[in-house]
């Protein structure tokens, strides 16, 4: 096998090994074995197996060490540095995976708005009478995941009037339903700001939040947002 160089390489490989490929999880007490087609059991173990096969393949692979923060992992290959996160959800229903805690994630990008550059490696899986199959893998950028929703001006989980977790919609259905750039999906994060301020903000803040991460990630990427 060639050594692999950049994520999109990697990404072509687990298309050609990984999509349309069978596995099972089987469970024996006793004795007895049982495979598994549960949601939870299936995507636990997928997103489990997942890191091991990519390590496997030549990426180095390591985890937040603060577990609440975005994103999950931070990747290398051949030397370059890579942030990235690693999901996977039931293809037959809508993505219901978390994207980013959102004030984390507000707090982050503000820090470092580099992390806007973060790839998603996913996984679609369908659960099957003996096991699950795995349906689709994409690779996404954030902004490519996301977009306004009905009540929001971006997909939100909210809890006790709080908004609690970025979420993705319906992408594998509607690709070209997203945000088209960075620069949107920047903005919908401040107006969702905006409907749910911090103690002692005001509307302008999140203008201000706007305009300090387009000029550092400007800075810092040589890229306009």
């Amino acid at each position: 096998m060639a050594e692999i160089q950049t994520l999109e390489e990697l990404y072509e490989l687990a298309v050609k090994e990984i999509q349309g490929q069978m596995g099972t999880i089987t469970i024996q007490i006793a004795g007895i074995p049982k495979i598994s087609n549960s949601n939870d059991i299936i995507g636990n173990c997928v997103q489990e197996w997942i890191p091991q096969w990519l390590e496997d393949n030549g990426l180095n692979l390591y985890s937040n060490e603060h577990t609440q923060q975005f994103p999950d992992f931070t990747a290398t290959i051949d030397g370059k540095v890579y942030d990235m996160e690693v999901k996977c959800w039931n293809y037959n229903c809508n993505p219901g995976f978390d994207i980013a805690n959102f004030d984390s994630f507000y707090q982050t990008i503000f820090k470092d708005p580099k992390k806007l550059n973060a790839k998603y490696l996913i996984f679609g899986y369908t659960p099957t009478t003996h096991g699950f199959r795995i349906e689709k893998i994409f690779l996404k950028n954030i902004w490519e995941i996301t977009k306004a929703s009905r009540n929001y001006p971006i997909g939100l989980q909210v809890k006790r009037s709080r908004p609690y977790a970025l979420r993705p919609y319906a992408f594998h259905k509607r690709p070209d339903d997203s945000f088209s750039t960075r620069k949107e999906f920047v903005e919908a994060i401040a107006k969702a700001r905006e409907r749910f301020p911090l103690d002692n903000s005001t509307p302008e803040d999140s203008k201000i939040w706007v305009e300090k991460v387009s000029m550092n990630f400007k800075e810092l990427t040589g890229e306009d947002l």
